[in-house]
């Protein structure tokens, strides 16, 4: 009897093994699998813009001192302007000697070598419209180059864009589950799987060519530097799995 009762017990056991598997695969099929993209569109609260300046003279000695004094008046320039000590650092520093050639001609004969510094500086602004005045302010204090002129958004921006982003992909992605359900004349019950992807491309310029000796030229003939900051576009994907 115990035989009897142990072999029929074996046989349910294996029939529940064959049959979850089919019962879970017809509950997979029952799914429609969409896709929506979501995007936000805004102004940009945040500039970053990298100042440097170069110094050449034959003497390492005399082209770091030089560079250090015009730095210190480029910097006590920016504060003044209201860039904050927590909103400015220095961002590259590099020393390096060269001959020069007639390809590659200075103020100094043929054949010197001389030495060039680099001092860099980033500063970071919350109050884009005066990312032209803070190039003017710099370039008027000493520096000879701009770069790295770039527009983005606050870490509190990119939150409420970013989320701005994805409700807009979802609702796109409902939008084709009802529309390929309603074809169907299907009823949707839930969702599945979700999956999200989202991210924000700042408006970046990296080459910021300025005559340095045209903006240092007298008040009435200097030309004050418009800077367009442009829009931010924050995207999102999402797929989703709804049910039915």
């Amino acid at each position: 009897m115990k035989k009897i009762v142990l072999a029929i017990l074996l046989i349910f056991a294996a029939f529940a093994l064959f049959a979850a598997p089919v019962a879970a695969e017809e509950q997979t099929d029952k799914v429609i699998l969409v896709s929506g993209y979501g995007l936000s569109t805004t102004a940009p609260d945040k500039v970053t813009i990298t100042f440097a300046v170069e110094t050449i003279n034959p003497d390492a000695k005399v082209a770091q001192a030089e560079n250090a004094e015009i730095m210190a008046d480029v910097v006590a320039a920016l504060k003044s302007a209201g860039i904050t000590d927590e909103n400015i650092k220095t961002s590259g520093y590099s020393i390096y000697s060269y001959e020069l050639s007639e390809y590659n001609p200075g103020e100094w004969p043929v054949g010197t070598t001389v030495y060039k510094v680099t001092n860099s500086v980033e500063i970071i602004s919350y109050n884009v419209d005066k990312a032209g005045s803070y190039i003017d302010t710099a370039v008027l204090a000493g520096a000879n180059s701009v770069s790295n002129l770039q527009f983005g958004l606050s870490d509190a921006k990119q939150i409420i864009e970013r989320n701005a982003a994805i409700i807009s992909a979802v609702k796109s992605a409902r939008a084709d589950a009802d529309s390929v359900s309603s074809a169907l004349g299907l009823k949707i019950t839930g969702t599945g799987t979700i999956n999200v992807n989202q991210g924000y491309t700042p408006v970046t310029y990296t080459d910021v060519n300025l005559d340095a000796t045209a903006m240092k030229a007298g008040s009435s003939e200097r030309v004050s530097t418009t800077i367009e900051s442009g829009e931010i576009k924050t995207t999102a994907t999402v797929s989703i799995v709804y049910t039915y």
